[in-house]
């Protein structure tokens, strides 16, 4: 299957005709980017929408300046740069090519242009874009119930859950259950086959990552 294939059998273009399809593509523009380079950046002005062609594509977002959190891979047919693309807002997370990756890009200005000229067709994309946004949002959303699912206790009365401990920048030290002890600020809760793991960064911009089950406290590190 040929790039063009891959890119025809995207989400976005769902329910169009095979004459809408080749008119909507017509309006894309292709670009080449190289292992390791940026397609955008987080924090930058995006008005334009991706579907990865050939390679593969990193969306991240920057944590501290050590690390960059690993959001998704988009792969040929994928879609990305979607919701800047709707609110004309900055870029809320980083891409970047994994290897040699060709896209297609599609500015806004371009897309008003195209539905202003093809109404019908362009409620149907607007239908594709809205389904697409709104899984991310449901997986951002599970991600959150499991982080606050998975709540510590806090040595005393007071339950603090992780969304807790990551959204406020909280100190804490974590003791495990062979005496080892972590100090930091928790970054992230994790999933991984082998169980939940927390994900934390020291003073000194360390990190360590600890299985869930080998945790025998947290308390407020002082």
């Amino acid at each position: 299957m040929n790039g063009a294939e891959q890119a025809e059998k995207t989400r976005l273009l769902n329910g169009l005709k095979e004459q809408e399809t080749r008119l909507f593509l017509q309006h894309f523009k292709a670009e080449t980017y190289a292992p390791r380079q940026y397609i955008f950046q987080e924090g930058g002005h995006g008005e334009t929408i991706y579907i990865v062609k050939r390679g593969l594509v990193t969306l991240s977002k920057h944590i501290t300046p050590e690390v960059d959190k690993k959001l998704f891979s988009a792969r040929p047919g994928s879609i990305f740069g979607e919701f800047s693309f709707m609110d004309k807002g900055e870029r809320s997370a980083s891409a970047t090519a994994e290897e040699e990756t060709d896209v297609l890009s599609l500015k806004r200005a371009d897309f008003d242009a195209f539905i202003r000229n093809n109404p019908d067709t362009g409620a149907k994309l607007f239908q594709n874009l809205l389904g697409i946004v709104v899984e991310r949002l449901r997986r951002t959303n599970e991600a959150y119930r499991d982080a606050v699912r998975w709540g510590l206790e806090i040595t005393g009365t007071q339950k603090i859950n992780f969304h807790y401990l990551i959204t406020e920048d909280v100190d804490i030290r974590i003791e495990l259950l062979n005496g080892k002890t972590f100090e930091g600020k928790v970054m992230q809760l994790e999933k991984s086959d082998a169980g939940y793991e927390v994900i934390i960064v020291n003073k000194l911009g360390k990190l360590a990552i600890i299985p869930y089950h080998a945790i025998l406290s947290v308390t407020l590190a002082q």
